[in-house]
Parts: C-alpha cells; sequence; structure tokens
C-alpha cells in the first residue's frame, strides 16, 4: 500500500529479510512522534479488483480446459496471466464468459489459514510451496488458493473481467486482462479513438 504517514507521503514499502517493514517517505518525520497513517484506497480497491479477478479468470481457465496458471503480474493499467499452454479464440471467450458468471453471481471472497499439512488435504487450484501457515482465499464453490494479496469481499466487486489481448509466450500464452475501473477505463479510451477515427475519414 501507499498512502500517507503524517504530513509525508509514502512512496514504496519494502519488506525487509528479518521482517521489518520500512516505509518510503518523501519527507523525514520527526523520531519519537506519533503520526496518523492512512493508506490510498482508490489505488487499493483497484488491486483488490485486479487480484480477485486474476484469482476468477485463472480458476475459469483451469475449470473449464485444464489449463494451469503458471504466474500472474499486475501491472499498472493492465494485469496479464501466464497459462501453461496455448489457448484457443473459443477458449478465452469462454473462461471470459464463465469469470463473468461468477463476478455478477456476487459470491462470497472468504479468507481462512490453515497448516501446510491440512492444505494438502484442500482442493487447492495451485500447490503452494510455503512451509508453515498458508492464508487461504476462497471464492465460494469456484477457487481456492494460497495467497498474501489484497481482495474484496464478494465477486460483485470486481465489476467486470475483460481479456482485450493474448499472445503466444514461450510454451504457453500470455493473457492481458482488465478488472472493474481498468476495464472502463480501457473502453473509454477505445471509444474516443473510434470516434476520432470516424471524425478524421468523416465515416
Amino acid at each position: 500500500d501507499l498512502g500517507r504517514l503524517g504530513e509525508a507521503t509514502v512512496r514504496g514499502v519494502i519488506e525487509r529479510e528479518d521482517g521489518e517493514v520500512v516505509h518510503l517517505v518523501d519527507r523525514p518525520l520527526t523520531v519519537g512522534a506519533s503520526v496518523e497513517g492512512a493508506i490510498d484506497w482508490p489505488r487499493r480497491f483497484e488491486h483488490m479488483q485486479q487480484h480477485t479477478g486474476q484469482h476468477v479468470l485463472s480458476a475459469a481457465f483451469d475449470r473449464l480446459f485444464g489449463v494451469r496458471t503458471e504466474s500472474f503480474h499486475l501491472g499498472t493499467d493492465s494485469s496479464s496471466i501466464d497459462l501453461a499452454r496455448v489457448v484457443t479464440p473459443h477458449e478465452v471467450r469462454a473462461a471470459e464468459d464463465e469469470a463473468n458468471r461468477v463476478v455478477w453471481e456476487d459470491r462470497p471472497v472468504q479468507i481462512r489459514f490453515a497448516t501446510a499439512e491440512e492444505a494438502r488435504q484442500l482442493p487447492l487450484r495451485k500447490e503452494s510451496l510455503r512451509t508453515g501457515p498458508l492464508r487461504l482465499i476462497d471464492v465460494e464453490a469456484f477457487d481456492l488458493s494460497a495467497c498474501g494479496g489484497t481482495h474484496v469481499a464478494r465477486t460483485g466487486a470486481i465489476g467486470l473481467i475483460a481479456i482485450p489481448h493474448w499472445e503466444k509466450f514461450k510454451a504457453g500464452s500470455r493473457v492481458e486482462f482488465l478488472c472493474g475501473g481498468r476495464a472502463l477505463a480501457r473502453f473509454r479510451e477505445w471509444r474516443e479513438a473510434l470516434a476520432a477515427t470516424a471524425r478524421h475519414l468523416s465515416v
């Protein structure tokens, strides 16, 4: 999270190897002083939409076609998942439809914890290599994954999951996706570009 500590703007956050959390701020703070902290909520909520949307979209590809997600990339403007094999346009459309069905059903998203031994007995979408207690994200009757990220409380808050682009990547596919506010922002970009093209060509 970014945000503020007193009058200082938090530019970055680092967790050191010893577990200590360090906030990088734009001005010095007075040693020993008490300050009030506030996160950048719009940024946090946007990340919650993208992160939960990734769980739902990855589960859709896995449930429908048995295609595993190898990695997830959260970018500034869009995000992507890397799938284990090349997917077809039909598969992309079907996974997008299935993911949005789960979004619009407004299913609860619960957080629970399990030991590594307990987790081995659970139907996790992807086996976790971490040791010790695991934080599990449970999208009701659809996805169960170990994850330390921030998530919405119900799938309806994701709003929409849209796939504007995908391409072959290594032996699989890289699928770009947009959730919620990011999907709306991209639609507006395309709308303005199409309107400008129509004006320029007088058609």
